[in-house]
């Protein structure tokens, strides 16, 4: 042991002298540390099996559609097996609606619940430029479900020699766009609003998971039993987001297949309902926060 005895060094406190960065870069350090969050990064793995789960059933049909028009030949028996981006954007709703409900809200509910919104918000942050950056890290990872898997199945078509022009493909990659970021929107606009209203993200994720079905079934009933009008679907999330893409692909559904409902509905309804769900989300979840950073 050393001969030397504690020490104590009177050095008082001292003002920061690093390097110092815009307040712009505030809001990208939040989106790069809540996007490690949500999807597990520098954590245990049992924290990225379920952000693995949503991006494995997105991405994996177009991978093995992909596989099958590199594999098998064009014949006639062949030209259906590759679905429609319309139903493509159908196809990936489950691996939309786990993420939204059992991995969004780790976005939100966290920072409440340890105490680092009140660090957040001691910055050069508000509660408006707060939102935005946890939103724009949600909104980053559902436009890469919805937008991602749509461009492997572009090169499935590509590779059977179905794919567009090249005229066509920029009008093509603008569709497959537009309609990734209306239904990331739409989806992170459910998430990030229930999320605002509880710290724990179990009951966010129960939450979200009733608020995706019931309305749903509700809404199914009510216009197979009842007769009511076909505009009513614009109430049920799980109908709302799939047929705004099949709008913006301006696609047709098969004659033969039983098509929902909301099928009837005219597009600018479509469109509307669309963009209420979002913005009656962003308003919940601002007001949620605005409230909440008054009582501070």
């Amino acid at each position: 042991m050393s001969d030397q005895g504690a020490r104590i060094y009177d050095v008082g406190y001292r003002s920061y002298d690093g390097p110092r960065s815009a307040p712009i870069w505030a809001l990208a350090t939040i989106w790069r540390h809540t996007l490690q969050r949500v999807l597990g990064l520098h954590r245990s793995f049992r924290h990225k099996v379920l952000p693995g789960i949503a991006l494995v059933i997105a991405f994996v049909p177009a991978l093995i559609f992909v596989g099958i028009a590199a594999f098998l030949p064009v014949e006639p028996g062949h030209d259906e097996i590759l679905p429609s981006y319309g139903e493509y954007a159908s196809l990936i709703t489950l691996a939309l609606a786990l993420f939204a409900s059992m991995v969004a809200p780790e976005a939100l509910c966290t920072d409440r619940r340890t105490g680092m919104l009140d660090l957040y918000l001691a910055g050069p942050l508000d509660v408006t430029r707060y939102l935005a950056a946890k939103w724009a890290t949600v909104l980053s990872v559902m436009l890469v479900m919805t937008a991602g898997p749509q461009l492997f199945l572009l090169a499935a078509y590509g590779i059977e020699n179905k794919g567009p022009s090249a005229t066509g493909t920029p009008g093509l990659l603008l569709q497959i766009l537009g309609a990734g970021i209306g239904v990331a929107l739409f989806y992170t606009a459910i998430a990030m609003a229930v999320s605002s209203l509880t710290t724990r993200r179990a009951v966010a994720a129960v939450a979200i998971v009733l608020l995706l079905l019931v309305p749903s079934i509700v809404v199914g009933v009510a216009i197979e039993s009842s007769g009511a009008p076909a505009e009513l679907t614009l109430l049920a999330p799980l109908d709302v987001a799939p047929e705004f893409a099949w709008r913006v692909f301006r696609e047709t559904r098969d004659t033969n297949a039983d098509a929902p409902p909301i099928a009837d509905v005219s597009t600018g309804l479509v469109v509307a309902g669309l963009v209420g769900w979002i913005v009656l989300g962003a308003g919940v979840c601002w007001v949620s926060y605005r409230r909440q950073a008054r009582r501070r």
